[in-house]
């Protein structure tokens, strides 16, 4: 074989490699129910914060999304391997995702570069914000031999105990690294910035989200400064209806002041108490209720309708809400007297109890 065609074969092996590398996908990972997003999408305006991060607005200035760029290095055993990545957080600081330009990789220890499982361990670890890593210096992810005097970049063997379950194996100093990159500064900076600037539009884009703790996020942040908004009030009833129970709870106990004062919210929250049977998001509906500085008639009717078939505790509860907003119409005190003949021993002191107080209020009127 002449030693030009042996070094024809070596391009075209080269070629063949470089053209395998240069056609591998780019390496991108979502945490679940989360948009597809990259920094090369189109018709979108770009926020810059310096130092490489950046925030995603739509076309009406909406927030979507932040991202960084981070070159930095991977440093173990006195070498140091660069990483370059792009991180992702929700507009309230929640972890999204991560990217790497075209052609980069991430690899363990031995230079074996990651495969999809390992990709996928590790955005699961980095979804998980209660790791104990926010604990751990870096010197102590691996287990160190007690006579060592070595720096420590140069330290070297297993990982350690405490840390083995949640990095991905051989690559412990990189899983480390990324998960305090999007649990450090930057996401103190975009949790601080979007509170700041929450407004409608943001409180919607966080509400509309398939992310719980999302979800949770923005119903903690809602704030009775906000604008009344017909879909922040409609997206807030879907919540408060919801099967779970978690959001169901915090939607109502979200609910600003200026709702209460809208009588087709209130027959809404209503029938949501109706329906739940939630003890703990029963109470905080009827806290809310009491809070109302009126009750419609509507509601008293629907209140008056379902009377009869209630449970003895909702009983007491309507009772007790009739006597905060001094419920004293004759449809009302009337729908009471029946409870008279109620099978319920507890049900008739209830209204017993009422009626009495009820009476005794109109006596006093007619003194006066």
């Amino acid at each position: 074989m002449s030693s030009s065609f042996s070094k024809y074969v070596l391009v075209l092996c080269f070629l063949g490699l470089g053209s395998c590398y240069l056609l591998k996908p780019k390496v991108q990972y979502y945490v679940e129910g989360s948009d597809e997003w990259s920094v090369e999408l189109n018709n979108e305006h770009y926020t810059s914060f310096g130092d490489s991060l950046y925030l995603r607005k739509a076309a009406d200035g909406t927030f979507k999304s932040f991202y960084q760029h981070f070159s930095t290095g991977v440093c173990f055993d006195n070498q140091c391997r660069p990483l370059d990545i792009i991180l992702h957080w929700s507009i309230s600081g929640r972890y999204l995702g991560f990217e790497m330009p075209k052609g980069e990789f991430l690899s363990k220890t031995d230079h074996d570069p990651f495969d999809r499982k390992e990709y996928l361990q590790l955005n699961e670890i980095l979804s998980d914000d209660d790791l104990p890593f926010k604990d751990i210096q870096y010197h102590e992810l691996m287990n160190q031999p007690e006579s060592s005097t070595e720096s420590v970049d140069a330290i070297s063997g297993a990982t350690s105990e405490r840390i083995k379950d949640i990095v991905v194996k051989n690559a412990a100093y990189t899983t480390y690294i990324l998960w305090k990159l999007v649990y450090g500064e930057s996401q103190k900076f975009i949790e601080q910035y979007a509170e700041k600037h929450l407004n409608t539009s943001n409180l919607m884009t966080v509400l509309n989200s398939q992310d719980r703790d999302q979800i949770f996020w923005g119903l903690t942040h809602m704030k009775d400064t906000l604008s009344f908004s017909i879909p922040v009030k409609n997206r807030l009833i879907s919540l408060i209806q919801s099967d779970d129970y978690y959001l169901s709870y915090n939607a109502v106990h979200a609910i600003p002041k200026n709702y209460l004062s809208d009588s087709g919210f209130l027959e809404t929250l209503f029938s949501s108490y109706l329906n739940t049977s939630d003890a703990s998001t029963k109470n905080v509906m009827l806290r809310k209720l009491k809070a109302a500085p009126r009750l419609s008639e509507n509601l008293l009717a629907k209140s008056r309708q379902n009377l009869p078939t209630m449970a003895p505790q909702e009983i007491s509860n309507l009772l007790k809400l009739y006597e905060k907003h001094l419920v004293k119409d004759s449809a009302s005190v009337g729908a009471i007297r029946s409870l008279m003949k109620h099978h319920n021993p507890y049900v008739v002191n209830l209204a017993k109890g009422f009626l009495k107080r009820y009476d005794r209020s109109s006596d006093q009127t007619q003194i006066n």
